[in-house]
């Protein structure tokens, strides 16, 4: 029987929370090709929440993860979801970076499978376009 540990949904948030804002510098050159960052704000007043917070959003994503699509045992395996929230809360430009295609592949489609609508960034009480990272480390068994 497979048993999965999703370390990143209910420890490793660090990186989603924005404890350290990204920049420009700090998105990688595959994220580039999908995400014009120019047309980003790196700097806001209010960053994005999930309606009812990172815990409902931690649940959301555990729940539309399917394990089966990923063809490994007895692996850590490590990615980066980088993903735009819009000023009208939804999310697009999703990019998951990671050492493995089926990890990053499923991520992604996890991702893009919840509907819920972010409260988006603000600037100055404007809603802005934000670059979000979730990072994401799952133990295969």
């Amino acid at each position: 029987m497979r048993f999965i540990i999703l370390l990143a949904i209910f420890f490793g948030f660090l990186g989603f929370g924005q404890v350290k804002p990204l920049t420009p510098q700090d998105v990688p050159e595959e994220v580039k090709k999908v995400v014009d960052c120019n047309t980003l704000v790196f700097v806001v007043t209010k960053q994005p929440e999930f309606p009812g917070g990172l815990n409902e959003f931690r649940s959301k994503f555990s729940e539309n993860f399917d394990s089966m699509a990923i063809k490994v045992s007895n692996a850590t395996l490590k990615t980066t979801i980088y993903f735009v929230v819009e000023p009208d809360g939804s999310v697009n430009r999703i990019k998951a970076v990671g050492d493995n295609a089926e990890f990053n592949a499923e991520a992604e489609r996890t991702l893009s499978s919840i509907k819920a609508k972010y409260q988006p960034a603000t600037v100055n009480n404007l809603s802005v376009r934000y670059l979000l990272r979730f990072p994401l480390t799952m133990n295969f068994k």
